[in-house]
Order: C-alpha cells, then sequence, then structure tokens
C-alpha cells in the first residue's frame, strides 16, 4: 500500500504531492533518529558502561541487589552492558515505538531477552506495584536522555518524575551529575550568525542601512548549536574563564529546579566587545566524579593535546552532543580586569544569558524574543550569508558597473538585499519577487530606513513588468534552499518569463556551475555508516532498519555546514553541470564517468563520501559555494562558512587507485523545477 505525502519544493515553492510507502513517516524517523551517531561515541559508551560496573558492584559490595531502570533505552545498549555487569533485574522503558521493537530483537540477537524486562512506554507513564511495569522501585538509573543544551529534551522532568515515583531514595544514578560552563567571547565571526550588519562596497563605504530595530533586537534565545573546536582561533578573544553557571544533582540527594536565575561576578581577562557565551557541559557519572565525560572545545579539554598541529583532532568528536552560543541581546564594552556580573538563566528546557555592569542594567531577565523579524523568518546560515562581505563586495562591484538611471531591475530573491542596493545606486525603478510575508516585511524596512523610493516588491511578475525590465538580478541563496540545487529557483523563474525579457536584458549572476570531488571525511561519516558491533555488542539488527528505513524514506544527499567538518580531497574537483542563464534551456541532462585522478600512479586514496557545491559566474568571476582555495589532493579542504554544501556518505569506505573512477547523473528539468542527482563510486576489483 501507498499513501500521498506533501511536500514543498523550494525551486518552485510550490507545494506538491508525492506517493510513497505507507510506513513513510515511521522510516524517516528511524532514519534520521542519529542513534547510530550516538552509539559511535566511544568515550561516551565506554564511560556508561564503567560507571554501571562500579554502580552495580557497589550495591553488591553492600549486600543488596542491583535493580537497574534504564529510561529511553534506545537500542538497548546500556541494558545489555548492565547485564553484562551483573545486574540482578533490569528494566528498559522505550517510547519510540519502532526504536523499542528494535530494541526487543537486539535483545533477543545478544542473548539477554529473559534479563531485561522491555516496557514501550514514557519513563513517565510506568508504575510500580504488583500489577505494575515494576514489581519494585530500581536502585539504580542509568539515562542519557541529554543534547547540545543539557536540558533541551526535559532531562529535568525525567529525573525529578523518577525520583518521585520509580526509584529507592538511596539510589545510584548514571550519570551522577552534571555543570554546564560558559565562556564570555568576543567572535565578530559567530556575530555574523546573529544581527545583520550595514551593506558596505569595496571602498567600505554604506550602500544599505541595517534598520535601527534590528541592531536593537534582542534576537532569539534559541541555542545555536555549533562545532566550536572547528571555529579558527583567532576568530575569537575570550573575556572570561571558563565559568560553571549550572550544576544539576540528578542522584536525587537534592531537589531539582525546574526555573532558575543566577547572578556571579567574573574578572574580565580581556578588553574587548562581550557578544556572546560559548557554553559546553560535563556529565560526573559515578558517584565520586572519578568518570568525567566532557564536551568542552579544545581549548578548555582537559584531554586536548594543545602542543599538536591541530588540537581540535585529539579530543573525542560528537555531533549529537556539540557545543552552543548564547548571544547576549545587547553588546557590552568590557574592560581588562573589571568586574562584571553573568545572570544566567534556566527554565524547564532552555537557557539564556544577559550581561550586566555598573551602566547597564535590566528591569528582567526574560528570555529574549524577536521583535524585528530577521531570527524569525531567516534561518542563522542564510543571516551569516548576507553579511559576507567577501561575497557581497563582488555582487555590488558589477552591479555599480551596469545600474544606470534608466536601468528597470527585477529581483528574483526578496531574501536578498541586492535589489535595494540597485535601488540605491540610482536604477529608474526596482521590482523585487517576494511572497513570504516575513522576508516583505524586512524589505519594507530597509526600504524605510534608507528612504527608498524606486522600489516595489510584488507578489507575482506579470508582461507589464517584465516587458520595461533591463536587468534581471538574483543573489544565489534563497532563505528556504538547504541543498546547493536548490537556488537554481532563478533559473526556473527565469525561464518562464525568458521568451519575454528584451535581447538585451542584463543578467546576473550569468552563469553556474556544479562541481563534485571525493572526499574522506574525518568524523562526519560516523552519521551514517553501520555499527556492527558496539563494545563487543551486536548492532547488526539496528544497521538493517535503519538502512532498510533510508531506502524508503530519506534522502541519499544530505544538506551540511562542511567548514564544521573536516575533510580531505581524494580526488581532483569535476564539473558536473553547467547552467548559461543567458541562454537557457528546459531541461540539462549529464551522464558522466570522472577518474580519481588524471595520472596514472600507484598511489591510493580512501573515500568515504562525496561532496557537491555551486560555484556562480558574476562578472565573468567565479563565486564559490564550496572550496574557498582550488583543493590539492590529499590536503584539507577550506570550506566557504556561510553556505552549506551537498554530502553523500558512502556505507564504508573504500580504497580507490588511478584506475577506479566515480559517476554522476544528474536531470535538470527548469519547466518543472525538478533537479535529480545520483553519485557512485566504482571500485575496479580486478
Amino acid at each position: 500500500m501507498q499513501v500521498f505525502t506533501q511536500k514543498k519544493n523550494p525551486i518552485t515553492g510550490s507545494t506538491e504531492w508525492d506517493v510513497q510507502h505507507e510506513d513513510y513517516d515511521y522510516h524517516q524517523e528511524i532514519a534520521r533518529s542519529a542513534f547510530a551517531d550516538m552509539l559511535h561515541d566511544t568515550e561516551r559508551n565506554k564511560k556508561y558502561y564503567r560507571a554501571l560496573q562500579l554502580a552495580i558492584e557497589r550495591m553488591h559490595k553492600d549486600g543488596r541487589k542491583a535493580n537497574v531502570l534504564d529510561i529511553g533505552t534506545g537500542t538497548g545498549l546500556l541494558s545489555i552492558m548492565a547485564a553484562r555487569c551483573g545486574a540482578d533485574s533490569i528494566t528498559a522503558c522505550e517510547a519510540f515505538k519502532p526504536m523499542a521493537e528494535c530494541c526487543a530483537k537486539i535483545l533477543a540477537c545478544n542473548g539477554v531477552a529473559d534479563k531485561i524486562t522491555l516496557i514501550p512506554k514514557r519513563s513517565t507513564e510506568m508504575t510500580v506495584g504488583e500489577n505494575g511495569d515494576m514489581k519494585e522501585k530500581a536502585n539504580i538509573l542509568v539515562t542519557e536522555v541529554f543534547d547540545t543544551e543539557l536540558i533541551g529534551e526535559g532531562a529535568l522532568s525525567t529525573f525529578s518524575h523518577a525520583h518521585k515515583y520509580l526509584l529507592e531514595k538511596d539510589c545510584i544514578v548514571v550519570p551522577d551529575s552534571a555543570v554546564i560552563y560558559v565562556q564570555v567571547v568576543e567572535c565578530p565571526t559567530m556575530q555574523k550568525w546573529n544581527k545583520l550588519n550595514d551593506l558596505a562596497d569595496e571602498e567600505l563605504e554604506n550602500v544599505l542601512r541595517t534598520p535601527q530595530k534590528m541592531k536593537d533586537c534582542a534576537g532569539s534565545a534559541a541555542v545555536h548549536d555549533i562545532q566550536l573546536s572547528q571555529l579558527p582561533r583567532q576568530a575569537f578573544r575570550e573575556l572570561s574563564e571558563q565559568i560553571p553557571v549550572f550544576y544539576y544533582d540528578w542522584s536525587g540527594r537534592t531537589p531539582i529546579d525546574m526555573k532558575r536565575t543566577v547572578k556571579q561576578q567574573f574578572a574580565v581577562t580581556n578588553t574587548g566587545r562581550a557578544q556572546m557565551v560559548f557554553m559546553w557541559w560535563e556529565l560526573n557519572m559515578d558517584t565520586e566524579g572519578k568518570i568525567c565525560l566532557s564536551c568542552a572545545p579544545w581549548w578548555t579539554h582537559t584531554d586536548a593535546d594543545v602542543a599538536s598541529e591541530r588540537p581540535q583532532d585529539t579530543i573525542p568528536w560528537r555531533d549529537h552532543w556539540m557545543q552552543a552560543v548564547y548571544y547576549f541581546p545587547q553588546e557590552l564594552t568590557l574592560k581588562k580586569d573589571t568586574e562584571v556580573t553573568l545572570i544566567s538563566c534556566q527554565d524547564e528546557y532552555s537557557l539564556w544569558f544577559y550581561l550586566e555592569d555598573e551602566k547597564s542594567k535590566y528591569k528582567n531577565y526574560k528570555r529574549p524574543i524577536c521583535e524585528c523579524g530577521v531570527h524569525m523568518a531567516l534561518s542563522r546560515t542564510h543571516v551569516s550569508y548576507l553579511n559576507d562581505g567577501r561575497r557581497s563586495k563582488k555582487f555590488l562591484s558589477q552591479l555599480r558597473q551596469e545600474i544606470g538611471k534608466e536601468s528597470v531591475v527585477l529581483d528574483l530573491n526578496g531574501s536578498s538585499f541586492m535589489g535595494l542596493a540597485a535601488a540605491k545606486f540610482g536604477a529608474k525603478q526596482v521590482y523585487i519577487y517576494e511572497t513570504l510575508n516575513l522576508n516583505v516585511g524586512i524589505l519594507i524596512d530597509y526600504i524605510n530606513e534608507n528612504s527608498l523610493n524606486n522600489v516595489t516588491i510584488v507578489p507575482n511578475i506579470d508582461d507589464s513588468i517584465v516587458t520595461q525590465v533591463t536587468n534581471v538580478i538574483s543573489d544565489p541563496n534563497f532563505s528556504n534552499a538547504l541543498l546547493p540545487w536548490e537556488n537554481l529557483k532563478m533559473a526556473y523563474i527565469l525561464y518562464k518569463y525568458n521568451s519575454k525579457l528584451r535581447s538585451d536584458v542584463s543578467i546576473t549572476p550569468e552563469g553556474c556551475e556544479l562541481w563534485g570531488m571525493p572526499v574522506e571525511f574525518q568524523d562526519l561519516h560516523k552519521i551514517r555508516i553501520p555499527l556492527d558491533k558496539c563494545e563487543g555488542i551486536d548492532m547488526t539488527t539496528f544497521d538493517n532498519l535503519v538502512e532498510s528505513s533510508r531506502i524508503i524514506s530519506d534522502a541519499d544527499i544530505e544538506p551540511q555546514p562542511l567548514w564544521e567538518y573536516p575533510c580531505k580531497s581524494r580526488g581532483l574537483p569535476r564539473k558536473l553541470l553547467e547552467i548559461d542563464m543567458r541562454v537557457l534551456q528546459p531541461t540539462y541532462a549529464t551522464n558522466d564517468i570522472h577518474p580519481i585522478l588524471d595520472t596514472d600512479c600507484d598511489e591510493v586514496q580512501s573515500i568515504n563520501g562525496f561532496v557537491l557545491w555551486m560555484s556562480w559566474t558574476v562578472g565573468g568571476k567565479q563565486i564559490s559555494a564550496g572550496p574557498q582555495e582550488w583543493p590539492a589532493v590529499g590536503e584539507r579542504v577550506q570550506w566557504d562558512m556561510h553556505t552549506r554544501q551537498a554530502v553523500k556518505i558512502l556505507k564504508k569506505a573504500h580504497e580507490a587507485g588511478s584506475t577506479d573512477t566515480w559517476s554522476s547523473q544528474i536531470a535538470c528539468d527548469l519547466e518543472k523545477g525538478q533537479f535529480n542527482v545520483d553519485i557512485k563510486l566504482n571500485i575496479n576489483d580486478q
């Protein structure tokens, strides 16, 4: 049986019906659950294992049975560990039905189904008693209900309920406690992800002023999770030491606060603009605090080899627990050796922060809410893209050359400001095509701030506009685009009206190219590759479930911000498709085979994935949304920080030689707004 599902086509902007497997949603949840990434975290697994062993040994040493409760068991890994450590009874609960069913098979496969009672419920729905889910309360709790924000998955309510209804008073909890740390920093690079800057040209003269309401906006309190260890060290200045702001006692010895505000004075270590805090946390796995699991970035991580060439590569990698950035509602200039107050706020699921000195005080510390529209309409990545002066200066330089007093401009992307810049450069009239109300509101604020009277925002493009247009422009990064080719929305719109445009119309950008390259990811492949065994526990049942679900529901190629995920080039970049915006065709199709290397040699390259990206032609010059320098085979690739690239991860790494190839198949239909790409590695086994 099949079902109809709705999906939005980012190229056409329309909602389309698609025929899918009847269990499409079920399989999509499994495919995107990220259990595998978590289970590939060897340090996490080993420290949970050791802490469980110590807890069970302690119960037995005290002459008590070790009765274990595993909340949110997932694959059952922690329960199986408890069984192997000699627990007397184990109850595991898992509310996600597909995972609970998978867990039952994994328990049977590993020969422990008779030792573990699996309850397909949330822990908050479990009962204790003769006819309950548990005959008696547990005296050991093991659980992993944490996210990058630590408490974002409901850890506080999970622990509180467990202690009240499911656990003995003198129980042992794994982990025993947690600490959240922050560091106050100045980081103009990360601030580009938060606040829109004035738009400046190559001469550093302002072309567009950012509306004051956007500069003053407190922004969004939503966590910005990021691989902070990949941020260039010179990109930020530390203004404080690491500050422990919240301590969480999971053991039940003290009550858990669902809401609190903590004020702490700290000494400023460097003069600078306090723009945000970097945040991470640590788990104390055992009652004696000997086993610590840290999510700290490399410069504060106790295990980092700071003398190595890349110290960030010397600490454990994980994607399920990253670090976080929280932006202050307003920047504050700090002077070295002065005392400043950090205000840390927490509710049941989230955190936010304020900063005060003697002159700057707040009436309250409520959770920041966006009042300017930018933080609601645009993703953080898109905000950073609009702040990317390297790109915008090239675009502005071309516009300045082309725009004159008689220019009538049609801007096809209302989630950028190039149409407004064209108006500022003196165009007779600028039409900006935009249908999203939030984007329209941002444009109107910019129009008013910059006193522009030659701009009209249009929800439709009619013949009266098309026939008078002298310049078509489109900053090739749409706010709803994730994959690189979804920015071909420009070509889709342009093709619809191409026949009605003047023959001498100017088009910017004038073309684009899609490029691809085989790579070896340092760590990113762990989000996809099979587990096989995890700490000696057979996980092939889970691997098979995830793989079958991905075939049914999940895309083979996904968007990733690769500046956060190091990789090395394992073959020369290849141009896969080229489109000339001035001579558009209804369809494009390529079917090519590419050598890994251009010359015969004995060199072997370890390949575990492919990367694809777009490069746009503006004024005859290329603006890459991929590598910032031409990649050298065998070397690390420096990726654009302000866009996402497309990634295909292979099930396993392959050793590829000079006789091996990879193939690409691409089909682009501008009439229907459809784009399909398939990438394969071809290994010659002879």
